[in-house]
């Protein structure tokens, strides 16, 4: 399955606000219960409160005086029934539902602590403890029913009495089951508000993305332009901003091939030019020595001009081409090449020396051959007979870098120049041999791709030139 902005964003909010509805449903719902309990408890204790007014002291004895008309009122409820029943400390009932439930006795809690005592027992020192003042509530069943009751003392003469008021739960779970049907409605609401700002509110977040990309879409295959990072989001701008680099380095890459492409042509156009020229001639003359041997030159040199076009689209390459790079050693590369140079170098007369240690790099074997091949096909060149060309390849005194050097004794370059003649197809005005000036341009950028620098010096007393390349050894590779 792709991955989704848009379903990852719906995954992250539905755990959370569905956890953070029912916690606040549930907050809300005990709130609303206690706040509808209190309010009907206070109902109940008003209740009793009216009760015990009624009750006076005759004689010695507390007395209910509660109308009939009054109990009538007392009793009067649409939804639920009350029950009351009013005695004194010596338990007689003196009015109300004498079966009513003693709540002292349903819970250990509450019970009374003392008995009914006329008078202070014999030899006691000390009053009987007063009974508790507050009011004590309970639930309990009555008649099959459960009911909320309420205990209350009151002080009456020289004694006291407890009045039990009591009522069916009816209202109460009425007034719950609306506040839950409420509560219920909400949630569903606000469900459908989570639903509509999810299904119309991340689009709408998501479309700086869907512009971004239909931007994108509409550009030419060849516009690789920038992206203006002021009208993206601050959350994607970093992944813009790497965008717009990889676009830089497609440029920068789209730039060098056209100047490759155009250079090449170029520079291909005077020898193709040369070669048609000297077909025509040995068709003229098909029997002229000298003819075929200008055709055989040409040839040799449009091949090796092609070939290193090759070489220098290949070293400009070299970053893909070392992502598989393995250690390769450097003698072998060498010892394959010098047969080559030691016929040069006879048939011109120059003296030339070879030093190679067995030290390896990690890199691309054919690239480093085509640099060690050119740096020696141009000193052997511009050496003029009777010179000398020297090649050295060994490790650092550090054991971390490799270095190779080849040492001419040509004309030299001066250093003004120096920097010019690794541009490619650059020609010092004061060169009298022919080449294409792609040499040192192929194989600064061998260098380049393995991490290594090029550099050009004088040679001994100031003739000649010395090229020096170091390259990083295997085991330092990338540092």
């Amino acid at each position: 399955m792709q991955p989704s902005l848009r379903r990852n964003l719906l995954q992250a909010l539905a755990g959370p606000t569905t956890l953070l509805m029912l916690a606040a449903g549930a907050v809300a719902y005990g709130t609303a219960k206690s706040v509808v309990n209190s309010a009907y408890d206070q109902n109940l204790l008003n209740l009793a409160h009216g009760v015990a007014s009624h009750v006076h002291p005759i004689g010695n004895w507390p007395e209910l005086d509660l109308p009939a008309e009054a109990e009538r009122m007392l009793r009067t409820d649409t939804q639920d029934e009350i029950f009351f029943r009013v005695r004194d400390e010596r338990n007689r009932v003196l009015g109300g539902d004498a079966d009513f439930p003693i709540l002292d006795d349903l819970d250990p809690a509450s019970t009374l602590p003392i008995p009914y005592q006329a008078e202070p027992a014999a030899g006691a020192n000390t009053p009987p403890p007063k009974p508790p003042r507050t009011a004590v509530f309970r639930e309990l069943e009555y008649r099959g029913e459960p009911v909320r009751a309420v205990r209350l003392y009151r002080s009456v003469g020289d004694g006291g009495i407890y009045v039990t008021v009591g009522e069916t739960l009816h209202k109460r779970r009425d007034a719950m089951d609306r506040l839950l049907l409420g509560f219920v409605s909400a949630s569903v609401l606000l469900a459908l508000a989570a639903a509509v700002a999810a299904r119309f509110g991340i689009p709408s977040g998501l479309a700086p993305l869907q512009r971004l990309a239909d931007s994108l879409r509409r550009r030419a295959g060849t516009d690789l332009s920038a992206i203006d990072l002021a009208a993206v989001p601050d959350e994607i701008r970093e992944v813009v901003g790497a965008l717009n680099a990889l676009f830089e380095r497609l440029r920068k890459a789209s730039a060098r091939q056209r100047e490759f492409l155009q250079d090449a042509a170029h520079q291909l156009r005077t020898p193709l030019a040369g070669l048609q020229m000297q077909l025509e001639l040995l068709e003229a003359r098909p029997l002229d020595e000298t003819a075929r041997a200008r055709l055989r030159s040409s040839v040799d040199r449009v091949t090796r001009l092609a070939n290193q076009l090759l070489a220098l689209a290949r070293a400009e390459s070299g970053g893909r081409m070392l992502a598989d790079a393995t250690p390769v050693e450097l003698a072998p590369l060498i010892d394959d090449l010098v047969e080559g140079w030691l016929e040069v170098a006879d048939r011109r007369g120059i003296d030339l020396g070879i030093q190679r240690e067995a030290v390896s790099l990690v890199g691309d074997p054919t690239l480093l051959q085509e640099l060690i091949s050119n740096l020696m096909d141009n000193a052997l060149k511009y050496t003029p007979a009777g010179g000398s060309v020297t090649l050295h390849c060994s490790q650092a005194a550090d054991g971390h870098r490799i270095e190779i050097e080849v040492a001419d004794t040509g004309p030299g370059i001066p250093e003004s120049v120096r920097a010019q003649v690794f541009e490619r197809f650059y020609r010092h005005t004061g060169t009298t041999v022919g080449g294409s000036g792609l040499g040192l341009p192929i194989a600064r950028e061998i260098v380049h791709c393995h991490g290594g620098h090029i550099t050009l010096a004088s040679g001994a007393h100031g003739h000649g030139t010395v090229v020096r390349v170091s390259l990083p050894a295997s085991n330092d590779r990338g540092r």
